[in-house]
């Protein structure tokens, strides 16, 4: 088995697009406000898009701060592989033995996302946050696996953790 690799968590971009998110949720909120306030007899549709819109923005932004929030609070590594398994400290705070983790590089058309699933029996026991909870019914809906090693707050992309990863145990087809 390989060394042990530890990514550090680096919280300064987490902390900037903390910002962004909250704003990104105000700016939902706001929409689907002045949806509310054009709603009457002689609506034609426009309220009811921008409502709808103005809550998915919200929805989005909350679930986008919620996981940035994490990663700027953080103390310590954000990343851990051992021999043992994977701790991604911003995915649960158990570790999952490697046995029970199958993940694969996806190019979703813009760029590379790390997404992994986890076997039972570890997926009872794994206890993911309520973001990567939210982003996994997200990734579901469009047939990636459940969970994503997020880059931001570790300085690496997903190729170079994935890199990492190899050595521990190999991607999924």
């Amino acid at each position: 088995m390989p060394e042990a690799a530890t990514i550090l968590n680096r919280p300064f971009w987490a902390r900037v697009l903390l910002v962004f998110w909250g704003v990104e949720v105000a700016m939902g909120l706001l929409f689907a406000k002045v949806g509310f306030g054009w709603l009457g007899p002689s609506e034609n549709g426009m309220a009811v898009l921008l409502i709808a819109l103005g809550l998915l923005l919200a929805l989005a932004g909350v679930v986008m701060t919620g996981l940035c929030w994490r990663i700027a609070r953080l103390k310590g590594p954000a990343i851990e592989m051992t021999a043992e398994g994977l701790l991604d400290r911003r995915l649960a705070p158990t570790r999952i033995g490697w046995e029970h983790v199958a993940w694969k590089l996806v190019f979703n058309g813009r760029s590379h996302a790390l997404h992994l699933d986890v076997g039972e029996p570890a997926r009872s026991n794994l206890r993911p946050f309520w973001e990567q909870r939210a982003m996994g019914l997200f990734n579901r809906l469009f047939r990636y696996p459940e969970f994503t090693i997020v880059t931001l707050g570790t300085g690496l992309s997903s190729r170079k953790i994935a890199t990492r990863m190899e050595a521990f145990k190999p991607p999924c087809p």
